[in-house]
């Protein structure tokens, strides 16, 4: 495609050529009517035919000035559509992340509202034991969790379950066994003191006494009837303290199994895959 001389380039050559066929045109009428300068009828006609070489070129620049407006014009009513595709489109990319948003905030809504029902159901179906105070039923993280007592469970720096705590745990997984599909993760959790030589002889850190402890919790759930393959066991020894290890209360407190309901990753990995 050729390519179109600038609008003002055009002009500029117009006017030329107007300039000069005027001139051409003035000094052969000059020349017919005062005939004493004498000018040739090959004079004359040589200078008509330049005066229509210039008008012709004048006509054409005039077409090729017409076309490149018309481009320009065209050039303008793109541009001018472009900027309302492109404002369309950033105002659609700004509805959808708003909509998405929304969903979101709707989805820890949903969450917030059925963990919010889960907590008093086991709350109520937990009562005796709470009452007794062998359990505390909360939240922690986002996280419903069950805490049981390891003063009720274990003897001090043991890992066998006594008599009562098997009898609290068979009670929690009576109820645990109707929960759904949420994964329990149970953590065993120490005081900040250190272990005695007895202890030591059989545990080289909290920690491993903390993981045998939350291991002999998942056992008794499965003897009781909670799926395996729902379960998990932990160790966090003195690293995950609820309360200040400098008094005997907070060092009570802190010493505990923690059973925690864990959402389903494959229902999250689902629920992103929606979104």
């Amino acid at each position: 495609m050729a390519t179109l001389p600038s609008p003002r380039s055009v002009e500029t050559r117009t006017e030329r050529i107007m300039n000069l066929q005027s001139v051409t045109l003035f000094t052969i009428a000059l020349g017919s009517a005062t005939g004493a300068c004498g000018v040739s009828r090959s004079e004359f006609e040589a200078k008509w035919r330049e005066a229509e070489a210039a008008k012709q070129d004048a006509d054409t620049t005039k077409k090729q000035l017409a076309q490149l407006q018309q481009q320009f014009a065209s050039n303008l009513q793109l541009v001018g559509d472009l900027k309302n595709s492109l404002g369309m489109a950033q105002s659609q990319a700004i509805t959808e992340e708003q909509k998405a948003a929304l969903e979101e905030a709707k989805h820890a809504v949903e969450e917030a509202q059925e963990r919010g029902r889960l907590l008093e159901d086991l709350q109520s179906k937990f009562k005796r034991l709470i009452d007794a105070g062998h359990l505390k039923v909360t939240t922690r993280r986002g996280r419903i969790v069950l805490q049981l007592h390891n003063d009720v469970l274990f003897d001090p720096g043991e890992a066998d379950l006594k008599a009562g705590g098997k009898l609290a745990v068979i009670e929690v997984a009576a109820t645990l066994r109707g929960v759904g599909a949420k994964r329990l993760q149970v953590a065993g959790h120490t005081d900040s003191e250190q272990l005695t030589p007895a202890t030591k002889a059989k545990y080289a850190t909290n920690w491993e006494l903390s993981a045998d402890r939350a291991i002999a919790v998942v056992k008794l759930l499965v003897q009781s009837g909670v799926d395996p393959s729902m379960l998990s066991a932990a160790g966090y020894g003195p690293y995950d303290a609820v309360a200040p290890n400098n008094t005997a209360e907070g060092q009570a407190r802190n010493r505990r199994i923690e059973i925690t309901l864990v959402p389903n990753v494959a229902q999250l990995v689902a629920g992103v895959e929606k979104k």
